[in-house]
């Protein structure tokens, strides 16, 4: 009894030093409260849930606090101080590719324990990244050249513009920690080379590239 009290006592801690935060069942059993049985750790969070201490949002995510969150602002709570970046038409609108609107959210974050997570129309995406903006920079390139020509109302001027701009951002060892926590086919990164030699950019894309599949 006393050990159970303990745990409750500890969760509560944490509840109370992680206020208007995101606690993602998963991840906090996976990360935070690892010796915490995984049913009594569900038990707890339920009670707090009834006393108001938290709220649900989605199965297995709750929101440290007393008001309910929109969409935007739970997605922020996975993406910001590095946590993540939007991708998808998301990232197209931003950064001026197409203005497509898409119901759907896609997004990238460290902050999930599975490999995706669907919360309403939100599609997260598990990145063990840091999102600094050079980071950031660079999987938007690799994001658009992935996505090619089938990004709706982009047309070619505008892509190769962009493209070319963020091309500018690229840096041999950021890239190597991309593609060691994303998968790109090997198309995309023969893209990217082309793009990097035509700006007469220094790069080891493909020899990094081809160095991270054989490992």
């Amino acid at each position: 009894m006393e050990e159970k009290i303990s745990y409750t006592k500890r969760i509560k801690e944490y509840c109370q030093t992680h206020k208007n935060s995101i606690l993602d069942v998963s991840h906090v059993s996976d990360n935070i409260f690892v010796d915490i049985p995984y049913k009594t750790l569900l038990k707890i969070l339920n009670r707090l849930a009834q006393d108001g201490v938290i709220q649900p949002v989605s199965k297995g995510v709750y929101y440290i606090g007393k008001k309910y969150l929109t969409e935007d602002e739970i997605l922020s709570k996975y993406v910001e101080k590095g946590k993540g970046m939007v991708i998808g038409y998301k990232l197209y609108n931003r950064i001026g590719l197409s203005p497509y609107q898409d119901s759907i959210i896609e997004a990238f974050t460290n902050s999930i324990s599975s490999q995706h997570k669907t919360i309403g129309n939100l599609r997260l995406k598990k990145a063990l990244l840091t999102f600094d903006d050079a980071t950031i920079d660079l999987v938007s390139l690799l994001e658009a050249l992935n996505a090619g020509y089938n990004i709706k109302l982009c047309n070619y001027f505008t892509y190769k513009s962009i493209t070319d701009l963020l091309s500018k951002s690229y840096n041999d060892s950021i890239f190597e920690k991309i593609i060691n926590a994303i998968a790109y086919p090997y198309s995309t990164i023969a893209k990217l080379n082309e793009i990097l030699m035509r700006n007469k950019i220094d790069n080891n894309c493909i020899d990094i590239y081809s160095k991270t599949e054989k490992d």
